[in-house]
């Protein structure tokens, strides 16, 4: 061991123990690492580069705990490289009082400062009551089942991406994303309801192959700086987007924050008929 790696390493060590012996929290860390064995998180956790839970390991993660993805950029594309993949199952279940929380960590944030929570090939992932923010992707979810309920995506390029995943998406707050949601279904059967868009540049993005089978209603849908709906150039498929609010009821307004085979014809269409007349209440967090 070169002395200068000695010496940070002694460094590292009083600083332990003096944090230990004065009571303060001393961060979970990891670098680059692998979790094989079930594991549980609380207080505070540092991510550097990419963490991956294995399969036949399930990740808990306790009521106020604060997972932060330092920035690194080695690829020089301006995403930070922080990234947590559960190839085993996920069990994130926050309560109101106390969210868990997933976000940048350094001083000053910003929108993808870190690059996503992917929940892959998982059974029965729970993600309730937590926080994401400033990622590429706050949270994908791939050829999983899961349920995303009670929380809080904002400041993400995109709060949430699906493909190929029985999810049930309800009672979020998806506010100030680019992109709110983004899917490429490929025969997911999924249901989107109860959650609350707004302030987004596109609170939905349908990339490709989305159809009848995700289910999209009783959502409230306001705000949108550019569209509420926007068809990727491989939507080619109609999408039911029937009895949601839209922040009017005036139809024309509605198209208006539509971007589907209305405006360009190789594309599918947007139904939003019929619609509802008021607010529903009860959507986002509860």
């Amino acid at each position: 061991m070169h002395p200068p790696a000695l010496f940070r390493n002694a460094f590292l060590l009083c600083f332990v123990l003096a944090a230990a012996a004065s009571g303060a929290e001393v961060p979970l860390r990891y670098d680059h690492g692998y979790i094989t064995q079930d594991t549980t998180w609380s207080g505070t956790v540092i991510l550097h580069g990419q963490t991956v839970v294995k399969r036949g390991s399930t990740l808990t993660i306790l009521p106020g705990t604060v997972v932060k993805f330092e920035w690194i950029d080695e690829d020089g594309d301006e995403i930070g490289d922080g990234e947590l993949t559960v190839e085993g199952r996920l069990v994130a279940k926050g309560t109101k009082e106390r969210f868990i929380t997933f976000t940048s960590a350094r001083e000053n944030p910003r929108m993808k400062d870190w690059t996503y929570l992917q929940v892959s090939v998982n059974k029965d992932a729970v993600i309730e009551y937590c926080r994401f923010e400033y990622a590429f992707s706050g949270l994908q979810v791939h050829y999983s089942t899961a349920t995303i309920r009670n929380c809080l995506f904002r400041n993400n390029f995109e709060g949430i991406r699906f493909s190929t995943t029985d999810v049930r998406i309800e009672n979020n707050d998806i506010v100030d994303n680019y992109y709110g949601i983004r899917c490429e279904a490929h025969g997911s059967r999924t249901v989107i309801t109860k959650n609350r868009f707004s302030g987004n540049e596109f609170a939905f993005f349908p990339v490709q192959r989305n159809w009848d089978s995700v289910k999209i209603h009783g959502n409230n849908f306001e705000g949108s700086a550019g569209y509420d709906v926007k068809f990727g150039v491989n939507q080619k498929q109609d999408m039911d987007f029937t009895k949601n609010w839209w922040g009017t009821s005036d139809p024309r307004e509605i198209a208006a924050k539509i971007y589907d085979g209305e405006r360009e014809g190789t594309l599918g269409r947007v139904r939003f008929v019929p619609f509802l007349a008021e607010r529903v209440e009860g959507c986002g967090i509860r």
